[in-house]
């Protein structure tokens, strides 16, 4: 796949609520407690928020001038001192979505590598990610990229 992999910028940012919203559709065919399209530009405006406050960053991945596909993460530390000191800073990914027609092409692979890139030369050694467990594509993709279980969080409607 021919695209350039890049720091988000301003311009960016209605392909980005398209993507979100892209992305909210599909979790809430999967999960009834999601929220749809209409909550994308508000959920994006928190991560933006986040990753200024945390650090971190949003990649987007462009081809032909267009964005196709974007992943942000933010830096975060495990409190206490249940987990080793050398993993306690770690990159944690809170969205990632590819455009429906750029789906299958190796962009998502590439944007996952591109953060772990920018977040290894930001001294980070760990990197992780929640994914619904229904979504069985994103688990077998974030499987074939090296992930693998950490925590179990599990979940019950009261």
């Amino acid at each position: 796949m021919d695209c350039t992999i890049r720091e988000a910028r301003p311009e960016d940012r209605p392909a980005l609520v398209r993507l979100m919203g892209d992305l909210h559709e599909y979790e809430a065919a999967l999960e009834e407690n999601r929220a749809g399209r209409e909550a994308a530009d508000g959920h994006l405006a928190w991560v933006e928020g986040q990753v200024a406050a945390l650090g971190g960053v949003i990649l987007v991945g462009e081809r032909q001038g267009a964005v196709q596909g974007f992943v942000c993460y933010t830096f975060e530390e495990d409190p206490g001192t249940f987990v080793k000191p050398a993993y306690r800073r770690h990159a944690l990914i809170w969205d990632i979505a590819v455009a429906e027609e750029a789906r299958g092409q190796g962009l998502g692979r590439a944007l996952l590598a591109a953060a772990e890139d920018a977040a290894r030369k930001a001294g980070i050694s760990e990197m992780r990610l929640y994914v619904l467990e229904a979504n069985e594509r994103a688990r077998r993709i974030y499987a074939e990229a090296g992930f693998r279980g950490y925590e179990l969080f599990l979940a019950k409607r009261l």
